[in-house]
């Protein structure tokens, strides 16, 4: 009997497979195999499942030197199974490209959970559904069963409707054929009149993707990706490189390939720079889609002879290593922005972008984002940290309580005091809150900073033009109330500011009868 070695503890099995009603055994992909808890799992028997819905099941010889089992195709089909072992290798040298998963376990028995050290599993019989569930039992006797679980809402591992928010150097928002509609899941199309685009994707926590789809368009094969790379961030200021592909096509429309990443990490945003396409001055796709492999498992172990108890897993992700990355070859032109509320597209007819014409919007950390999406009244965004002490001196205006038909009222707004919005502008911010409770925005930029009258910038907010005017601190008591209780409309202060723009009250305005 040739002995298992704890070293090269991954075994790669040389497969061949015959149909039920056939005598001919043919040659099918190899199976590779890593069990290891505690030390090196010799095995007896191992089960597995993948996401596509094929099931599979083994016996070993004694030293693993040979299996025998049967597959369930996901076409229903049924074949048996045999293979003989054709190496072992070290599990750090990796796999020819497969996937393994390494977890922090504990189990949960009558005297409450009890840590239970790390599991490495690597089951790949060469195919490009993921596991979903995988079930052992060693020479000991001691059997384990384990189902991975998704951090995506649906529970599947298809995380793309984790995507809160898109950003695209251009779009076709005209025709529809905007950047939001890659993350929908419909046969909308993505269409930019360049041959080379950036997408950004952010999610609102990080997740460590493993692999991707890119799925073509309706038309046009020329436009098609031919080269690009794709990056993750956790801050959407550094970058580490993921993957990068050259010489891609696709022969059919609608067609979806899957692109593996060979070492994941975890990240909140992801980011697809597409450098060259199929020879068209243009570029589209149909669908861009993230999956990431189970975040964990629940399942349970049983030592021979005794009774099953609770054992459960989360996954262990390689700690990101960013570090900045090179920009697209030229210049692109401005990017759009748009922001899925709730998981879902925004309407074409909500097109957001930069006035400027300069300007890139920046990634929003998900901590950032999340205040300034769940103010609980009209933000106030501070976006100037140049001065400490003007900012303070200014805040302390804004917030004084004002006389106001005859008692004392403070300003009801809530405050983002976050660094990661300096420098945006009113425009920008009011990109990331259409379809949210609000319908303006307050600016604290370094114009109200600079001023003695600390005037504020009002932007409104779900307009494809928004309008905007500022008002002084005093007033800004009177605008607030009175658009809250629409008791007055936007243009009843926008028509009664001063030359300057500044509203300060309505017998100062330009129409007003004291000038």
């Amino acid at each position: 009997m040739r002995p298992v070695s704890d070293d090269a503890s991954v075994f790669t099995f040389r497969m061949r497979q015959r149909a039920w009603d056939r005598a001919e055994w043919l040659p099918r992909s190899r199976l590779l195999v890593h069990v290891a808890g505690g030390g090196i799992a010799v095995l007896e028997q191992l089960s597995w499942g993948t996401e596509d819905g094929a099931q599979s099941a083994v016996g070993f010889s004694p030293d693993m030197a040979w299996c025998y089992g049967h597959r369930r195709t996901a076409d229903g089909d049924v074949v048996e199974m045999r293979g003989e072992l054709d190496g072992q290798r070290d599990y750090s040298e990796g796999a020819d490209g497969a996937r393994g998963y390494e977890f922090d376990t504990e189990v949960e028995d009558a005297g409450g959970g009890h840590p239970a050290g790390r599991l490495r599993l690597l089951i790949d019989d060469d195919g490009e559904a993921p596991l979903r569930w995988v079930a052992w039992r060693d020479r000991l006797g001691n059997a384990y069963s384990v189902a991975l679980r998704s951090e995506s809402p649906s529970g599947k591992a298809d995380v793309t409707d984790l995507v809160a928010v898109v950003w695209t150097s251009a779009e076709h928002p005209d025709a529809g054929e905007v950047a939001a509609n890659l993350a929908e899941g419909s046969t909308s199309k993505w269409f930019a009149p360049n041959n080379r685009a950036s997408l950004e994707f952010q999610l609102p926590q990080p997740v460590a993707v493993d692999r991707y789809v890119l799925t073509s368009a309706d038309d046009a094969p020329d436009r098609d990706p031919a080269a690009w790379t794709l990056f993750g961030s956790t801050d959407g200021n550094l970058w580490r490189t993921l993957d990068t592909r050259t010489g891609q096509s696709f022969a059919d429309r609608h067609q979806s390939r899957t692109y593996r990443i060979p070492e994941p990490g975890s990240y909140d945003h992801y980011r697809l720079d597409i450098t060259d396409n199929n020879g068209s001055p243009d570029l589209q796709l149909e669908a861009v889609r993230f999956f990431a492999d189970g975040s964990g498992f629940v399942g349970y172990r049983q030592g021979a002879g005794h009774t099953p108890i609770a054992y459960r897993g989360t996954r262990i992700v390689r700690e990101s290593t960013d570090v900045p990355t090179a920009p697209l070859p030229g210049k692109l032109p401005d990017r759009c922005m748009r922001r899925l509320e709730e998981f879902h597209p925004l309407p074409a007819e909500a097109e957001l972008v930069s006035p400027s014409g300069t300007r890139l919007p920046r990634a929003v950390p998900p901590a950032a984002l999340e205040i300034l999406l769940n103010a609980a009244s009209t933000p106030i965004v501070r976006t100037d940290f140049s001065d400490d002490q003007a900012w303070e001196t200014a805040w302390r205006d804004i917030t004084t309580p004002r006389e106001y038909h005859g008692g004392d009222v403070v300003l009801d707004v809530t405050l983002v005091d976050r660094p990661e919005f300096e420098g945006w502008t009113g425009e920008e911010l009011a990109t990331l809150l259409p379809h949210t409770p609000q319908v303006r925005v307050l600016v604290a930029d370094a114009v109200t900073l600079a001023s003695p009258e600390h005037p504020v910038l009002v932007m409104e907010v779900a307009r494809e033009q928004p309008r905007f005017f500022r008002a002084t601190p005093n007033a800004l008591v009177d605008v607030e109330i009175q658009l809250s209780i629409d008791n007055m409309g936007w243009e009843d202060f926008s028509d009664s500011v001063d030359p300057d723009g500044v509203f300060r009250d309505f017998y100062h305005g330009p129409d007003s009868p004291v000038t």
